[in-house]
Protein backbone atom coordinates (compact mmCIF):
# COMPACT_ATOMS: atom_id res chain seq x y z
CA UNK A 1 0.00 0.00 0.00
CA UNK A 2 2.85 2.37 0.82
CA UNK A 3 4.50 1.77 -2.54
CA UNK A 4 1.23 2.39 -4.35
CA UNK A 5 0.71 5.60 -2.37
CA UNK A 6 4.22 6.73 -3.31
CA UNK A 7 3.44 6.00 -6.95
CA UNK A 8 0.21 8.06 -6.82
CA UNK A 9 1.91 11.01 -5.11
CA UNK A 10 4.92 10.91 -7.43
CA UNK A 11 2.76 10.64 -10.56
CA UNK A 12 0.68 13.61 -9.37
CA UNK A 13 3.76 15.74 -8.75
CA UNK A 14 5.25 14.83 -12.12
CA UNK A 15 1.98 15.69 -13.89
CA UNK A 16 1.85 19.05 -12.12
CA UNK A 17 5.51 19.79 -12.84
CA UNK A 18 5.18 18.96 -16.54
CA UNK A 19 2.76 21.82 -17.13
CA UNK A 20 0.80 19.67 -19.58
CA UNK A 21 -1.85 18.72 -17.05
CA UNK A 22 -3.75 21.37 -15.06
CA UNK A 23 -2.83 21.15 -11.38
CA UNK A 24 -6.50 20.89 -10.39
CA UNK A 25 -7.04 17.92 -12.73
CA UNK A 26 -3.91 16.12 -11.46
CA UNK A 27 -4.98 16.56 -7.85
CA UNK A 28 -8.59 15.57 -8.54
CA UNK A 29 -7.39 12.38 -10.24
CA UNK A 30 -5.22 11.56 -7.24
CA UNK A 31 -8.21 12.06 -4.92
CA UNK A 32 -10.37 9.71 -7.00
CA UNK A 33 -7.72 7.00 -7.14
CA UNK A 34 -6.98 7.29 -3.42
CA UNK A 35 -10.66 7.14 -2.55
CA UNK A 36 -11.47 4.15 -4.74
CA UNK A 37 -8.41 2.18 -3.62
CA UNK A 38 -8.85 3.24 0.03
CA UNK A 39 -5.40 4.76 0.31
CA UNK A 40 -7.00 7.29 2.65
CA UNK A 41 -10.46 7.69 4.21
CA UNK A 42 -12.86 9.81 2.19
CA UNK A 43 -13.36 12.36 5.02
CA UNK A 44 -9.59 12.90 5.14
CA UNK A 45 -9.43 13.38 1.37
CA UNK A 46 -12.03 16.15 1.52
CA UNK A 47 -10.85 17.69 4.79
CA UNK A 48 -9.55 20.65 2.83
CA UNK A 49 -13.11 21.87 2.35
CA UNK A 50 -13.26 22.62 6.08
CA UNK A 51 -9.58 23.43 6.59
CA UNK A 52 -9.23 26.67 8.55
CA UNK A 53 -6.25 27.75 6.47
CA UNK A 54 -8.14 27.49 3.19
CA UNK A 55 -11.13 29.34 4.65
CA UNK A 56 -8.74 32.10 5.69
CA UNK A 57 -7.19 32.24 2.21
CA UNK A 58 -10.63 32.71 0.65
CA UNK A 59 -11.60 35.43 3.13
CA UNK A 60 -8.29 37.29 2.72
CA UNK A 61 -8.78 37.35 -1.06
CA UNK A 62 -12.02 39.26 -0.49
CA UNK A 63 -10.39 41.63 2.01
CA UNK A 64 -7.51 42.30 -0.40
CA UNK A 65 -10.01 43.04 -3.17
CA UNK A 66 -11.71 45.56 -0.88
CA UNK A 67 -8.43 47.32 -0.09
CA UNK A 68 -7.51 47.51 -3.78
CA UNK A 69 -11.00 48.73 -4.71
CA UNK A 70 -10.53 51.85 -2.59
CA UNK A 71 -7.47 52.79 -4.63
CA UNK A 72 -5.27 52.77 -1.52
CA UNK A 73 -2.54 50.63 -3.11
CA UNK A 74 -2.46 52.80 -6.23
CA UNK A 75 -2.20 56.05 -4.23
CA UNK A 76 0.60 54.76 -2.04
CA UNK A 77 2.49 53.46 -5.07
CA UNK A 78 2.40 56.74 -6.94
CA UNK A 79 3.27 58.73 -3.81
CA UNK A 80 6.40 56.60 -3.37
CA UNK A 81 7.42 56.75 -7.02
CA UNK A 82 6.57 60.37 -7.82
CA UNK A 83 10.16 61.61 -7.79
CA UNK A 84 12.36 58.54 -8.39
CA UNK A 85 15.14 58.74 -10.98
CA UNK A 86 16.50 55.16 -11.03
CA UNK A 87 15.36 51.57 -10.57
CA UNK A 88 17.47 51.18 -7.41
CA UNK A 89 15.97 54.32 -5.90
CA UNK A 90 12.51 52.94 -6.67
CA UNK A 91 13.44 49.66 -4.98
CA UNK A 92 14.68 51.51 -1.89
CA UNK A 93 11.40 53.36 -1.60
CA UNK A 94 9.21 50.35 -2.30
CA UNK A 95 10.95 47.58 -0.35
CA UNK A 96 9.63 48.37 3.13
CA UNK A 97 6.05 49.41 2.18
CA UNK A 98 5.47 46.46 -0.15
CA UNK A 99 7.14 44.16 2.37
CA UNK A 100 4.72 45.24 5.08
CA UNK A 101 1.79 45.07 2.68
CA UNK A 102 2.77 41.60 1.50
CA UNK A 103 2.76 40.37 5.06
CA UNK A 104 -0.77 41.65 5.63
CA UNK A 105 -2.59 40.72 2.43
CA UNK A 106 -2.38 38.63 -0.72
CA UNK A 107 0.60 39.68 -2.84
CA UNK A 108 -1.15 39.34 -6.20
CA UNK A 109 -3.01 42.70 -6.11
CA UNK A 110 0.15 44.44 -4.90
CA UNK A 111 2.14 43.18 -7.89
CA UNK A 112 -0.82 43.94 -10.18
CA UNK A 113 -0.72 47.59 -9.09
CA UNK A 114 3.06 47.87 -9.42
CA UNK A 115 3.25 46.54 -12.98
CA UNK A 116 1.63 49.59 -14.64
CA UNK A 117 3.53 51.90 -12.29
CA UNK A 118 6.85 50.38 -13.40
CA UNK A 119 5.88 50.66 -17.06
CA UNK A 120 4.95 54.31 -16.56
CA UNK A 121 8.40 54.97 -15.06
CA UNK A 122 10.00 53.30 -18.04
CA UNK A 123 8.00 55.28 -20.58
CA UNK A 124 8.23 58.67 -18.90
CA UNK A 125 11.61 58.70 -17.15
CA UNK A 126 13.62 56.01 -18.92
CA UNK A 127 13.81 53.81 -15.80
CA UNK A 128 14.21 50.25 -17.00
CA UNK A 129 11.17 48.20 -15.94
CA UNK A 130 13.25 45.01 -16.29
CA UNK A 131 15.36 46.11 -13.31
CA UNK A 132 12.27 46.76 -11.21
CA UNK A 133 9.47 44.28 -11.90
CA UNK A 134 11.16 40.96 -11.09
CA UNK A 135 12.87 42.30 -7.95
CA UNK A 136 9.53 43.63 -6.74
CA UNK A 137 7.85 40.27 -7.36
CA UNK A 138 10.56 38.41 -5.44
CA UNK A 139 10.52 40.87 -2.52
CA UNK A 140 6.74 40.50 -2.13
CA UNK A 141 7.10 36.72 -2.17
CA UNK A 142 9.82 36.74 0.49
CA UNK A 143 8.01 39.24 2.70
CA UNK A 144 4.70 37.39 2.42
CA UNK A 145 6.19 34.38 4.21
CA UNK A 146 6.86 36.42 7.38
CA UNK A 147 3.28 36.30 8.68
CA UNK A 148 0.59 33.66 8.93
CA UNK A 149 -1.78 35.48 6.57
CA UNK A 150 0.87 36.66 4.10
CA UNK A 151 0.80 33.52 1.96
CA UNK A 152 -1.64 30.72 1.27
CA UNK A 153 1.08 28.14 1.99
CA UNK A 154 1.60 29.44 5.55
CA UNK A 155 -2.12 29.22 6.18
CA UNK A 156 -2.18 25.72 4.72
CA UNK A 157 0.69 24.65 6.98
CA UNK A 158 -1.14 26.05 9.99
CA UNK A 159 -4.34 24.28 8.98
CA UNK A 160 -2.58 20.92 8.62
CA UNK A 161 -0.64 21.37 11.87
CA UNK A 162 -3.64 22.36 14.00
CA UNK A 163 -5.09 18.82 14.40
CA UNK A 164 -1.68 17.73 15.72
CA UNK A 165 -1.97 20.30 18.51
CA UNK A 166 0.55 22.72 16.96
CA UNK A 167 -0.64 26.34 17.04
CA UNK A 168 0.91 28.53 14.36
CA UNK A 169 0.19 32.15 15.34
CA UNK A 170 0.39 35.32 13.29
CA UNK A 171 4.15 35.73 13.84
CA UNK A 172 5.22 32.09 14.25
CA UNK A 173 7.00 32.22 10.88
CA UNK A 174 8.72 35.58 11.51
CA UNK A 175 11.83 34.42 13.48
CA UNK A 176 12.93 32.40 10.44
CA UNK A 177 11.32 34.26 7.55
CA UNK A 178 12.17 37.85 8.50
CA UNK A 179 15.98 37.49 8.43
CA UNK A 180 15.69 35.58 5.16
CA UNK A 181 13.49 38.32 3.67
CA UNK A 182 15.99 41.01 4.65
CA UNK A 183 18.97 39.10 3.22
CA UNK A 184 16.97 38.23 0.08
CA UNK A 185 15.99 41.87 -0.46
CA UNK A 186 19.65 42.92 -0.22
CA UNK A 187 20.67 40.27 -2.75
CA UNK A 188 17.91 41.44 -5.09
CA UNK A 189 18.91 45.08 -4.67
CA UNK A 190 22.58 44.56 -5.53
CA UNK A 191 22.21 41.94 -8.28
CA UNK A 192 19.30 43.41 -10.25
CA UNK A 193 21.36 46.12 -12.03
CA UNK A 194 23.96 43.51 -13.01
CA UNK A 195 21.66 40.73 -14.21
CA UNK A 196 18.49 42.45 -15.43
CA UNK A 197 19.88 45.31 -17.46
CA UNK A 198 18.58 45.64 -20.98
CA UNK A 199 16.76 47.89 -23.32
CA UNK A 200 13.43 49.09 -21.97
CA UNK A 201 10.34 49.50 -24.07
CA UNK A 202 10.12 53.24 -24.76
CA UNK A 203 8.24 53.32 -28.05
CA UNK A 204 5.27 55.64 -27.86
CA UNK A 205 1.79 54.51 -28.82
CA UNK A 206 -0.59 56.85 -30.62
CA UNK A 207 -2.81 58.89 -28.30
CA UNK A 208 -5.79 59.09 -30.64
CA UNK A 209 -8.56 58.69 -28.03
CA UNK A 210 -10.27 61.67 -26.42
CA UNK A 211 -11.17 61.00 -22.78
CA UNK A 212 -13.43 63.23 -20.70
CA UNK A 213 -13.23 62.50 -16.99
CA UNK A 214 -15.67 64.29 -14.65
CA UNK A 215 -14.36 65.39 -11.24
CA UNK A 216 -16.77 64.79 -8.35
CA UNK A 217 -16.98 66.74 -5.10
CA UNK A 218 -15.17 63.92 -3.27
CA UNK A 219 -12.21 63.70 -5.66
CA UNK A 220 -8.71 63.60 -4.19
CA UNK A 221 -7.40 65.88 -6.95
CA UNK A 222 -9.49 68.91 -5.92
CA UNK A 223 -7.41 71.97 -5.10
CA UNK A 224 -4.24 70.68 -6.77
CA UNK A 225 -2.79 70.65 -10.26
CA UNK A 226 -2.58 67.55 -12.43
CA UNK A 227 1.22 67.79 -12.41
CA UNK A 228 1.18 67.28 -8.63
CA UNK A 229 -0.12 63.75 -9.23
CA UNK A 230 1.91 62.96 -12.35
CA UNK A 231 -1.17 62.74 -14.59
CA UNK A 232 -0.44 65.77 -16.75
CA UNK A 233 1.80 63.94 -19.23
CA UNK A 234 2.54 60.21 -19.52
CA UNK A 235 3.19 57.80 -22.36
CA UNK A 236 -0.41 56.57 -22.21
CA UNK A 237 -2.23 59.88 -21.83
CA UNK A 238 -1.81 63.65 -21.63
CA UNK A 239 -4.08 66.29 -20.09
CA UNK A 240 -5.11 68.68 -22.88
CA UNK A 241 -7.42 71.03 -21.01
CA UNK A 242 -9.67 71.51 -18.01
CA UNK A 243 -13.25 72.25 -19.01
CA UNK A 244 -15.04 74.51 -16.51
CA UNK A 245 -18.40 76.12 -17.25
CA UNK A 246 -18.02 75.44 -20.99
CA UNK A 247 -14.60 77.11 -21.05
CA UNK A 248 -11.36 75.23 -21.76
CA UNK A 249 -8.68 76.19 -19.23
CA UNK A 250 -4.96 75.58 -19.25
CA UNK A 251 -4.09 72.08 -17.93
CA UNK A 252 -1.73 73.61 -15.36
CA UNK A 253 -4.65 75.17 -13.44
CA UNK A 254 -5.85 73.76 -10.13
CA UNK A 255 -8.63 71.20 -10.39
CA UNK A 256 -12.05 72.02 -8.93
CA UNK A 257 -15.18 69.97 -8.25
CA UNK A 258 -17.41 69.84 -11.31
CA UNK A 259 -14.54 70.18 -13.78
CA UNK A 260 -14.16 67.85 -16.73
CA UNK A 261 -10.58 66.79 -17.46
CA UNK A 262 -9.97 66.33 -21.19
CA UNK A 263 -7.19 63.88 -22.08
CA UNK A 264 -5.70 62.50 -25.27
CA UNK A 265 -4.88 58.85 -24.64
CA UNK A 266 -4.00 55.47 -26.04
CA UNK A 267 -6.62 52.76 -25.72
CA UNK A 268 -4.86 51.32 -22.68
CA UNK A 269 -4.63 54.86 -21.31
CA UNK A 270 -8.43 55.04 -21.21
CA UNK A 271 -8.67 52.14 -18.77
CA UNK A 272 -5.67 53.46 -16.81
CA UNK A 273 -7.44 56.78 -16.25
CA UNK A 274 -10.64 55.00 -15.26
CA UNK A 275 -8.68 53.01 -12.69
CA UNK A 276 -7.24 56.12 -11.04
CA UNK A 277 -8.64 56.93 -7.57
CA UNK A 278 -8.04 60.69 -8.04
CA UNK A 279 -11.29 61.70 -9.68
CA UNK A 280 -14.00 60.38 -7.35
CA UNK A 281 -15.75 58.60 -10.21
CA UNK A 282 -19.12 56.95 -9.69
CA UNK A 283 -18.94 53.31 -8.65
CA UNK A 284 -19.65 51.98 -12.11
CA UNK A 285 -17.93 49.71 -14.62
CA UNK A 286 -16.38 50.74 -17.90
CA UNK A 287 -17.55 49.09 -21.13
CA UNK A 288 -16.20 49.07 -24.66
CA UNK A 289 -19.16 49.37 -27.06
CA UNK A 290 -19.57 49.17 -30.84
CA UNK A 291 -22.21 51.07 -32.76
CA UNK A 292 -24.79 49.14 -34.76
CA UNK A 293 -24.99 49.08 -38.54
CA UNK A 294 -28.00 51.43 -38.64
CA UNK A 295 -26.59 53.95 -36.16
CA UNK A 296 -26.49 57.61 -37.10
CA UNK A 297 -26.25 60.82 -35.14
CA UNK A 298 -23.75 61.73 -32.43
CA UNK A 299 -22.33 60.23 -29.26
CA UNK A 300 -24.98 62.03 -27.22
CA UNK A 301 -27.46 59.51 -28.67
CA UNK A 302 -25.67 56.77 -26.72
CA UNK A 303 -26.29 58.54 -23.45
CA UNK A 304 -29.37 58.29 -21.27
CA UNK A 305 -30.37 60.28 -18.19
CA UNK A 306 -28.97 58.61 -15.08
CA UNK A 307 -27.67 55.75 -17.16
CA UNK A 308 -25.10 55.48 -19.95
CA UNK A 309 -22.35 58.10 -20.22
CA UNK A 310 -19.68 58.25 -22.93
CA UNK A 311 -16.18 58.50 -21.45
CA UNK A 312 -13.91 58.13 -24.48
CA UNK A 313 -13.90 57.83 -28.27
CA UNK A 314 -11.50 58.26 -31.18
CA UNK A 315 -12.07 61.92 -31.96
CA UNK A 316 -10.45 65.33 -31.73
CA UNK A 317 -13.60 67.23 -30.75
CA UNK A 318 -16.02 67.11 -27.80
CA UNK A 319 -17.35 63.60 -27.21
CA UNK A 320 -21.05 64.39 -27.24
CA UNK A 321 -20.75 66.21 -30.59
CA UNK A 322 -18.75 63.43 -32.27
CA UNK A 323 -20.51 61.81 -35.20
CA UNK A 324 -21.07 58.08 -34.79
CA UNK A 325 -20.42 55.79 -37.72
CA UNK A 326 -21.59 52.16 -37.83
CA UNK A 327 -19.01 49.95 -36.15
CA UNK A 328 -17.38 52.86 -34.29
CA UNK A 329 -15.99 52.04 -30.83
CA UNK A 330 -16.41 54.06 -27.66
CA UNK A 331 -15.94 53.61 -23.92
CA UNK A 332 -19.02 54.18 -21.79
CA UNK A 333 -19.96 53.78 -18.16
CA UNK A 334 -23.27 52.63 -16.79
CA UNK A 335 -24.64 51.51 -13.41
CA UNK A 336 -26.42 48.52 -14.98
CA UNK A 337 -25.35 46.31 -17.85
CA UNK A 338 -29.01 45.88 -18.82
CA UNK A 339 -29.08 49.49 -20.03
CA UNK A 340 -26.61 48.56 -22.76
CA UNK A 341 -28.76 45.61 -23.75
CA UNK A 342 -31.75 47.94 -24.16
CA UNK A 343 -29.77 50.63 -26.04
CA UNK A 344 -30.68 50.17 -29.75
CA UNK A 345 -27.54 51.94 -31.02
CA UNK A 346 -25.23 49.47 -29.24
CA UNK A 347 -24.46 46.40 -31.34
CA UNK A 348 -21.79 44.79 -29.15
CA UNK A 349 -20.30 45.55 -25.77
CA UNK A 350 -17.72 44.06 -23.43
CA UNK A 351 -16.47 44.98 -19.99
CA UNK A 352 -13.23 46.99 -20.24
CA UNK A 353 -12.56 47.63 -16.54
CA UNK A 354 -14.02 46.87 -13.14
CA UNK A 355 -15.63 49.27 -10.72
CA UNK A 356 -13.81 52.58 -10.39
CA UNK A 357 -11.83 53.00 -7.15
CA UNK A 358 -13.74 54.47 -4.19
CA UNK A 359 -11.25 56.47 -2.06
CA UNK A 360 -13.96 57.63 0.36
CA UNK A 361 -14.19 54.07 1.69
CA UNK A 362 -10.46 53.67 2.29
CA UNK A 363 -10.75 54.30 6.03
CA UNK A 364 -13.38 51.59 6.46
CA UNK A 365 -11.41 49.06 4.38
CA UNK A 366 -8.13 49.70 6.21
CA UNK A 367 -9.92 49.60 9.58
CA UNK A 368 -11.37 46.19 8.73
CA UNK A 369 -7.92 44.85 7.74
CA UNK A 370 -6.34 46.21 10.94
CA UNK A 371 -9.13 44.70 13.06
CA UNK A 372 -8.58 41.30 11.45
CA UNK A 373 -4.84 41.47 12.05
CA UNK A 374 -5.14 42.57 15.69
CA UNK A 375 -7.86 40.08 16.61
CA UNK A 376 -5.94 37.21 15.00
CA UNK A 377 -2.53 38.27 16.35
CA UNK A 378 -3.65 38.51 19.97
CA UNK A 379 -5.79 35.38 19.83
CA UNK A 380 -9.04 37.23 20.44
CA UNK A 381 -10.72 34.99 17.86
CA UNK A 382 -9.54 32.23 15.54
CA UNK A 383 -7.80 33.59 12.45
CA UNK A 384 -10.30 31.96 10.09
CA UNK A 385 -13.22 33.56 11.96
CA UNK A 386 -11.50 36.96 12.06
CA UNK A 387 -10.78 36.92 8.34
CA UNK A 388 -14.25 35.65 7.43
CA UNK A 389 -15.82 38.40 9.54
CA UNK A 390 -13.62 40.94 7.78
CA UNK A 391 -14.71 39.65 4.38
CA UNK A 392 -18.37 39.89 5.38
CA UNK A 393 -17.84 43.45 6.65
CA UNK A 394 -16.35 44.41 3.28
CA UNK A 395 -19.75 43.62 1.77
CA UNK A 396 -21.97 44.92 4.58
CA UNK A 397 -20.22 48.32 4.59
CA UNK A 398 -20.66 48.62 0.82
CA UNK A 399 -16.96 48.53 -0.03
CA UNK A 400 -17.66 45.53 -2.25
CA UNK A 401 -20.87 44.28 -3.76
CA UNK A 402 -21.75 40.62 -3.13
CA UNK A 403 -20.92 39.83 -6.76
CA UNK A 404 -17.54 41.58 -6.50
CA UNK A 405 -16.76 39.61 -3.36
CA UNK A 406 -17.53 36.34 -5.13
CA UNK A 407 -15.40 37.36 -8.12
CA UNK A 408 -12.50 38.04 -5.75
CA UNK A 409 -12.29 34.35 -4.96
CA UNK A 410 -9.63 32.63 -7.05
CA UNK A 411 -11.31 29.25 -7.41
CA UNK A 412 -8.32 27.69 -9.16
CA UNK A 413 -6.07 28.53 -6.19
CA UNK A 414 -8.66 27.36 -3.68
CA UNK A 415 -9.21 24.04 -5.46
CA UNK A 416 -5.46 23.47 -5.63
CA UNK A 417 -5.25 24.06 -1.88
CA UNK A 418 -8.10 21.61 -1.23
CA UNK A 419 -6.47 19.02 -3.50
CA UNK A 420 -3.10 19.56 -1.83
CA UNK A 421 -4.62 18.81 1.58
CA UNK A 422 -5.89 15.55 0.09
CA UNK A 423 -2.40 14.79 -1.21
CA UNK A 424 -1.08 15.31 2.31
CA UNK A 425 -3.77 12.97 3.64
CA UNK A 426 -2.61 10.25 1.24
CA UNK A 427 0.95 10.69 2.52
CA UNK A 428 -0.15 10.43 6.16
CA UNK A 429 -2.90 7.81 6.01
CA UNK A 430 -0.93 5.38 3.83
CA UNK A 431 2.05 5.43 6.17
CA UNK A 432 4.23 7.15 3.55
CA UNK A 433 4.87 10.08 5.90
CA UNK A 434 6.35 7.72 8.47
CA UNK A 435 8.61 6.13 5.87
CA UNK A 436 9.80 9.54 4.67
CA UNK A 437 10.42 10.64 8.27
CA UNK A 438 12.43 7.49 8.95
CA UNK A 439 14.50 8.09 5.81
CA UNK A 440 15.25 11.69 6.77
CA UNK A 441 16.12 10.67 10.33
CA UNK A 442 18.43 7.94 9.02
CA UNK A 443 20.02 10.33 6.53
CA UNK A 444 20.57 12.96 9.20
CA UNK A 445 21.89 10.49 11.75
CA UNK A 446 20.27 12.42 14.57
CA UNK A 447 21.98 15.69 13.56
CA UNK A 448 19.66 18.69 13.82
CA UNK A 449 21.80 20.59 11.31
CA UNK A 450 21.40 17.84 8.69
CA UNK A 451 17.64 17.73 9.33
CA UNK A 452 17.46 21.46 8.69
CA UNK A 453 19.54 21.16 5.50
CA UNK A 454 17.43 18.27 4.15
CA UNK A 455 14.13 20.07 4.74
CA UNK A 456 15.42 23.38 3.36
CA UNK A 457 16.82 21.91 0.14
CA UNK A 458 13.90 19.52 -0.40
CA UNK A 459 11.32 22.27 0.08
CA UNK A 460 13.12 24.65 -2.28
CA UNK A 461 13.31 21.95 -4.97
CA UNK A 462 9.69 20.83 -4.65
CA UNK A 463 8.27 24.37 -4.62
CA UNK A 464 10.12 25.22 -7.86
CA UNK A 465 9.06 21.99 -9.55
CA UNK A 466 5.38 21.91 -8.57
CA UNK A 467 3.25 24.22 -6.41
CA UNK A 468 3.90 25.66 -2.97
CA UNK A 469 0.64 24.09 -1.78
CA UNK A 470 1.85 20.62 -2.75
CA UNK A 471 5.16 21.20 -0.99
CA UNK A 472 3.35 22.34 2.16
CA UNK A 473 0.87 19.46 2.22
CA UNK A 474 3.52 16.75 1.79
CA UNK A 475 6.31 18.11 3.97
CA UNK A 476 4.26 19.44 6.90
CA UNK A 477 3.21 16.04 8.33
CA UNK A 478 6.73 14.68 7.74
CA UNK A 479 8.25 17.63 9.63
CA UNK A 480 5.85 17.15 12.54
CA UNK A 481 6.87 13.50 12.80
CA UNK A 482 10.58 14.32 12.70
CA UNK A 483 10.21 17.08 15.31
CA UNK A 484 8.40 14.74 17.70
CA UNK A 485 10.99 11.99 17.27
CA UNK A 486 14.03 14.26 17.73
CA UNK A 487 12.47 16.42 20.43
CA UNK A 488 12.90 19.69 18.55
CA UNK A 489 10.45 22.57 18.26
CA UNK A 490 7.94 21.75 15.48
CA UNK A 491 6.95 25.41 15.09
CA UNK A 492 10.48 26.37 14.02
CA UNK A 493 10.72 23.43 11.62
CA UNK A 494 7.37 24.36 10.06
CA UNK A 495 8.50 27.98 9.84
CA UNK A 496 11.55 26.72 7.95
CA UNK A 497 9.30 24.93 5.45
CA UNK A 498 7.00 27.93 5.09
CA UNK A 499 9.97 30.19 4.41
CA UNK A 500 11.61 27.86 1.88
CA UNK A 501 8.30 27.49 0.04
CA UNK A 502 8.70 31.15 -0.94
CA UNK A 503 11.92 30.39 -2.84
CA UNK A 504 10.02 30.27 -6.15
CA UNK A 505 12.66 32.27 -7.99
CA UNK A 506 14.01 29.90 -10.64
CA UNK A 507 10.88 28.59 -12.36
CA UNK A 508 8.64 31.42 -13.72
CA UNK A 509 5.61 29.10 -13.56
CA UNK A 510 5.98 28.27 -9.86
CA UNK A 511 4.36 31.47 -8.58
CA UNK A 512 1.58 33.75 -9.81
CA UNK A 513 3.68 36.90 -9.27
CA UNK A 514 6.37 35.54 -11.60
CA UNK A 515 3.85 35.09 -14.40
CA UNK A 516 2.41 38.58 -13.83
CA UNK A 517 5.75 40.30 -14.47
CA UNK A 518 7.15 37.92 -17.11
CA UNK A 519 5.61 39.53 -20.19
CA UNK A 520 5.68 43.22 -19.07
CA UNK A 521 9.36 42.86 -18.09
CA UNK A 522 10.32 40.90 -21.18
CA UNK A 523 11.82 38.08 -19.10
CA UNK A 524 12.59 34.56 -20.31
CA UNK A 525 12.95 31.32 -18.38
CA UNK A 526 16.72 31.77 -18.71
CA UNK A 527 16.62 35.22 -17.15
CA UNK A 528 14.52 33.87 -14.28
CA UNK A 529 17.08 31.12 -13.65
CA UNK A 530 20.08 33.46 -13.99
CA UNK A 531 18.63 35.95 -11.52
CA UNK A 532 17.01 33.35 -9.26
CA UNK A 533 19.88 30.92 -8.63
CA UNK A 534 22.06 33.35 -6.61
CA UNK A 535 18.97 34.45 -4.69
CA UNK A 536 17.95 30.88 -3.85
CA UNK A 537 21.53 30.06 -2.82
CA UNK A 538 21.79 33.07 -0.52
CA UNK A 539 18.35 32.48 0.94
CA UNK A 540 19.12 28.80 1.59
CA UNK A 541 22.34 29.61 3.45
CA UNK A 542 20.48 32.18 5.55
CA UNK A 543 17.47 30.00 6.35
CA UNK A 544 19.69 27.04 7.31
CA UNK A 545 21.81 29.19 9.60
CA UNK A 546 18.89 30.96 11.26
CA UNK A 547 16.81 27.79 11.72
CA UNK A 548 19.70 25.79 13.18
CA UNK A 549 20.58 28.61 15.57
CA UNK A 550 16.97 28.89 16.77
CA UNK A 551 16.58 25.12 17.24
CA UNK A 552 19.91 24.91 19.06
CA UNK A 553 18.93 27.70 21.44
CA UNK A 554 15.49 26.19 22.02
CA UNK A 555 16.98 22.81 22.86
CA UNK A 556 19.40 24.39 25.37
CA UNK A 557 16.78 26.50 27.11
Amino acid sequence: MIYFAALVVLATLVAMASGRVPAVLALATAICIAGVTELAPVPALFAGLSNGGIITVAAMLVIAKGIVHTGAVTRVTWALLSAVTSAQQALRRLALPIGVGSGLMNTTPIVAMLVPAAKELEQNRGINARELLLPIAHITTLAGSVTLIGTSSNLLIAGIAAPAGIDMTMLSFAPVALPVAIVGALIVYFTAPLMLSGQGETAAATRDWRVEIPVSGKALAIGRAAADFGIDQTQQYALESIRRWDADLDPSRQIEAGDTLVFSATESGVTALWGSPLFGLAEQRLYRVSAGSSTNGTMRDFETDGGIRVIAARTAGPLRDTEVRPGATAFVTTPKESLLVDQPDVALFERAAGLSPQPAKTVFAVAILIAVIISASFGLVAVELASLTGAVLMVITGILTPKSAVRALDWNVLFILVGSVALGAIVVESGLARVLADAIRHLAGGSVLLVVIVFAVTTALVTNLVTNAAAASILTPVAIGIANELGINPVTLLALIGTCISFTFINPFSHQSNLMVMQPGGYTSASFARFGIPLVAGALVTVIGVSYLLLHLQMRF
